[in-house]
């Protein structure tokens, strides 16, 4: 008689929330330019512009998302294979010091059972395509390999 045992893997889990968009950038930096035109106010409209990109690419996104989750979730049971559920915290984008045309993003991803928060930094992308298509997951899942410390 053969006896044996099998091993039921259950797949990474990707928690469903969706995860905070921000974008820093044009308008942060315009913001004190403004002030001189616009007094206090215009610190204010400088910030706005940053909300406005931030929810066109937080808009990208989340309209991108069903067709990209499985490569998101695949990237990071490539690189975290303890890890049995994951969850994308926040993508805080910035614009590129060299060009405010690119901006790349950080990403906070908590791993579970282990409860640890990993930070990873992408490679820029054109703004204008970050704000219409799904080039932001794209970048995210190539970044997964280069960790850097988070900062909140």
């Amino acid at each position: 008689m053969v006896s044996g045992c099998s091993i039921s893997l259950k797949p990474l889990q990707m928690d469903s929330a969706f995860p905070k968009v921000s974008y820093v950038g044009r308008g942060a930096a315009a913001g004190p330019m403004l002030m001189g035109a616009m007094g206090p106010m215009g610190i204010a409209v400088g910030m706005a512009i940053d909300e406005g990109i931030g929810k066109d690419i937080k808009s990208a996104l989340s309209g991108s998302l069903v067709q990209n989750q499985a490569v998101v979730v695949e990237s990071v049971a490539a690189n975290y294979p303890d890890a049995h559920r994951f969850a994308l915290r926040k993508i805080e984008f910035k614009a590129d010091t060299s060009n405010d045309d690119l901006a790349y993003a950080i990403t906070f991803l908590s791993l579970y059972p282990s409860n640890t928060t990993k930070c990873f930094k992408s490679e820029s992308a054109p703004l204008d395509e970050l704000k219409a298509s799904d080039i932001g997951w794209k970048i995210i899942t190539n970044s997964m390999t280069k960790e850097v410390a988070c900062q909140d």
